[in-house]
């Protein structure tokens, strides 16, 4: 099975059985996450394009979770496939001519992990799966980092910072006139 590729940019998930070769580019993933300590000092001024960049990087992971799940479901499809093909294949003709007390779980266990299409899928769902559990905690991530923006900028609304008053410096400071 071809490794999974990682470039400065995108993750490159190879061809396997049915499943085309899948490109996920990560540049606004990469943007979001250098900028997650900009949070931290996020100003009213700063605040949407922050949010911008941040939403965006959100909506590419979900789009490559739909895109990765679906690759997974292929790959689940292809064990099982591989599983039919042993259990009907190998494992019957190994057990023709025996009792039926000859074959057992284990030993069909056995002949399933020592078939290379079955292990194919199996390392293929495994690598999904982390890139799944992956993708999901840098979700998560830009979900709490959003949170926070949005209460630190009600936080500044609501004293009274974030108004347009703020810089004025002579005159009446109350909008009269």
């Amino acid at each position: 099975m071809s490794e999974l590729t990682n470039n400065e940019h995108s993750i490159i998930l190879p061809a396997f059985g049915k499943s085309p070769m899948l490109s996920l580019d990560m540049s606004t993933v990469r943007e979001a996450e250098t900028r997650l300590i900009e949070a931290k000092t996020v100003s009213p001024v700063t605040y949407p394009e922050l949010s911008h960049c941040y939403n965006e990087s959100y909506r590419m992971l979900k789009q490559h979770l739909s895109n990765v799940g679906y690759q997974l479901t292929l790959a689940e499809k292809a064990l099982e496939e591989a599983k039919a093909d042993v259990i009907l294949g190998s494992y019957a003709e190994f057990l023709e001519g025996k009792p039926k007390s000859a074959g057992n779980a284990e030993l069909r266990n056995a002949f399933l992990i020592k078939d290379p299409n079955y292990n194919a899928a199996l390392d293929r769902i495994n690598q999904l799966k982390a890139i799944v559990s992956n993708f999901e905690g840098k979700i998560k991530v830009l979900e709490n980092v959003n949170s926070y923006m949005k209460q630190k900028m009600y936080l500044i609304s609501r004293s009274g910072l974030g108004n347009d008053n703020l810089y004025v410096t002579s005159g009446n400071r109350n909008g009269q006139k």
